[in-house]
């Protein structure tokens, strides 16, 4: 359906569109305030700053000969990958690095915010791909062709009014992704305090009066100078950790009755299961690689919640799954949980070098038989039952919150290519968002 508003090339509504140098620029391995943009601090909309490789003001000054990066630019990545776009919102001393173009919206005449919702949707990411396979090796945008992109113009009121609905949508989402960072960083922060620094062993010990070892002598005036500011656990569970230490010989330090055990000893690990490509069916149950999740599948292998980890290909990396699931062959999985559990095990598992027990010459491989018999720690089962108390439901809710996205998602891209087309008023997106949001 074609659009009711004006169609016109992007070089007519930017006062400024400049690709990078085509050189990479000399970088310093200490901080400084200048900072390289790259592809990968490009995408799905946004410009992070975060992993930025760094430059001295003599490089900072010869790489923006043509333009610095200033806030709301938005950025296109020519190539590796292709038609990743972002928009910048950092106040800081950047610049582009290679493969990447600057596109700076003339105030009068287009909204930032409407440029990179525009450079997003289905019908500017169709003239991105229209260049792959333009290079001998790797797909490119060629410098000239990015000025001659066609989008859409509404008056600037409407740009502006449907980029605010779209951003709604994604600063939602956003707003959950960060609940869901907070809600695993305190998991794990209590995870750490209990089993790792053993913190209400410390407290007990000194309320009773009882030496401390001097290897923790440290993490003990730490805690006793929080005075008040120590956040007491209830008293049944206080009690349940001992009050003193005693020293092991292979693992040190530890909570007096801790038994020393294997990783087997505290959970079986077991194969992934093989699914070919040709024979998967999306469905409602997660597939985990190595990597992470890849797609879905009509049938599960494994109910939820579990842990899986790498076996082949990449190692280290840990997965806590709370529906069923079923894990590839290039996984491990938790068949059992002698002395843990799910949430107890997603973080014991991070805190092992796994890495470091490849087995593998040309492929990367982890040997469970290997991994089993890496010696531990265990705590009390009576521990661990009151530690899943305490995160079963953070771990739910950041369940809830990952499903909530979906939803906004699948929301913001139907509404995209109808807002820019014209074919969708305002008040009738706005209904919908409104709607979404309290539905979720």
């Amino acid at each position: 359906m074609g659009s009711k508003w004006p169609r016109v090339q992007i070089a007519e509504v930017c006062d400024l569109i400049v690709d990078c140098v085509n050189k990479t620029a000399p970088t310093v391995d200490y901080k400084t305030p200048y900072k390289m943009l790259r592809t990968p601090n490009v995408k799905g909309g946004r410009v992070s700053i975060e992993d930025c490789k760094f430059v001295t003001a003599e490089t900072f000054e010869k790489w923006t000969r043509r333009a610095e990066v200033k806030i709301n630019d938005v950025l296109l990545t020519r190539e590796a990958p292709l038609g990743e776009v972002g928009i910048v919102k950092a106040n800081e001393k950047l610049f582009l690095g290679q493969r990447l173009m600057q596109y700076r919206a003339s105030p009068t005449l287009l909204d930032p915010d409407f440029l990179v919702y525009t450079f997003l949707s289905p019908d500017l990411q169709h003239q991105f791909r229209m260049h792959e396979g333009s290079g001998s090796v790797v797909s490119h945008i060629r410098v000239g062709d990015c000025l001659k992109f066609e989008l859409n113009l509404p008056p600037l009121i409407e740009q502006k009014n449907i980029a605010g609905i779209l951003s709604s949508l994604d600063n939602k989402i956003e707003l959950n992704c960060q609940i869901n960072t907070t809600l695993e960083s305190m998991a794990q922060a209590l995870f750490k305090s209990w089993f790792v620094d053993f913190d209400p062993v410390i407290d007990n010990a000194i309320a009773a009066g009882h030496p401390i070892p001097e290897e923790l002598q440290a993490k003990a005036q730490r805690r006793a100078a929080l005075g008040d500011q120590r956040q007491p656990l209830p008293a049944e569970i206080q009690k349940l950790f001992p009050s003193s230490f005693v020293f092991n010989e292979e693992m040190g330090w530890v909570p007096e009755g801790w038994a020393q055990v294997t990783l087997g000893d505290i959970l079986i690990l077991q194969r992934g299961y093989d699914l070919p490509k040709n024979n998967r069916t999306d469905g409602a149950f997660p597939l985990i690689a190595a990597s992470g999740p890849d797609g879905t599948h009509a049938e599960y292998k494994v109910a939820g919640p579990g842990v899986t980890t790498g076996r082949s290909g990449k190692l280290g990396e840990v997965c806590l799954v709370i529906e069923n699931f079923w894990p590839l062959n290039t996984t491990l999985w938790i068949k059992e949980y002698k002395k843990s559990s799910p949430y107890h095990a997603y973080f014991l598992l991070q805190t092992l070098p796994l890495d470091q027990y490849n087995s593998g010459s040309a492929v990367p491989t982890l040997n469970r038989n290997h991994v089993h018999n890496i010696p531990l720690i265990a705590a009390p089962t009576t521990v661990i039952t009151h530690y899943d108390m305490f995160v079963e439901n953070m771990f739910l809710k950041k369940k809830q919150l990952e499903k909530q996205n979906i939803v906004i998602e699948g929301l913001r891209d139907n509404l995209l290519p109808k807002l820019l087309s014209g074919q969708l008023q305002i008040p009738d997106a706005e209904a919908a968002v409104e709607n979404a949001l309290e539905a979720s």
